[in-house]
């Protein structure tokens, strides 16, 4: 049997974060399942989810949690196996690209939670633009889709969004 975390650190950047939290991790037999990391204004980020056998788990949890000593922070979250299957939803590559401005996320999240869509990853960020160089925001994400959101009114209504927002917003299925 198998314990599950999540595990996530934050610090500011520098080198050896990722090495030290992997050290650990191996050191208990643990298992590196998946991971996101980013550096954001001069910081470390990550979320981690590792899997241990269920007699270490007690001990990689207390070693990990060992490792938060200011500025760095540590956390630990038992959870669930990765399941792979997501019945009865739909799958959706989003893209938004635009002119920067205040609410694009907050707007287009708004949204997706009044119709049940579950966003399942998500990037974002800021570069400059061609030409330009003015701020040109970007967002893709994973979503899953309930069956009961048509396919055309998703679309539609992610266009009237677009309008809105002076953006434009791209959905493929990725079934």
């Amino acid at each position: 049997m198998k314990t599950f975390f999540v595990i996530t650190v934050t610090c500011p950047d520098r080198p050896g974060i990722v090495e030290r939290v992997t050290e650990v991790v191996v050191a208990h037999g643990g298992n590196w399942e998946a991971s996101r990391m980013a550096h954001l204004g001069g910081e470390f980020a990550g979320i981690v989810l590792v899997s241990v056998a269920a007699d270490k788990a007690d001990a990689l949890a207390q070693s990990l949690r060992e490792l938060a000593e200011p500025p760095m922070t540590v956390a630990v979250k038992v959870t669930q196996p990765p399941s792979t299957s997501v019945a009865g939803l739909r799958h959706y590559r989003f893209q938004l690209t635009g002119a920067d401005h205040e609410g694009i996320v907050h707007t287009v999240a708004a949204y997706l939670a009044s119709q049940g869509v579950n966003v399942e990853d998500m990037e974002t960020d800021v570069v400059s633009a061609p030409v330009t160089a003015s701020p040109l925001f970007r967002m893709v994400a994973q979503l899953h889709v309930p069956q009961r959101l048509t396919d055309e009114c998703l679309r539609a209504n992610l266009a009237d969004i677009a309008d809105r927002e002076g953006v434009d917003i791209e959905i493929i299925a990725s079934d």
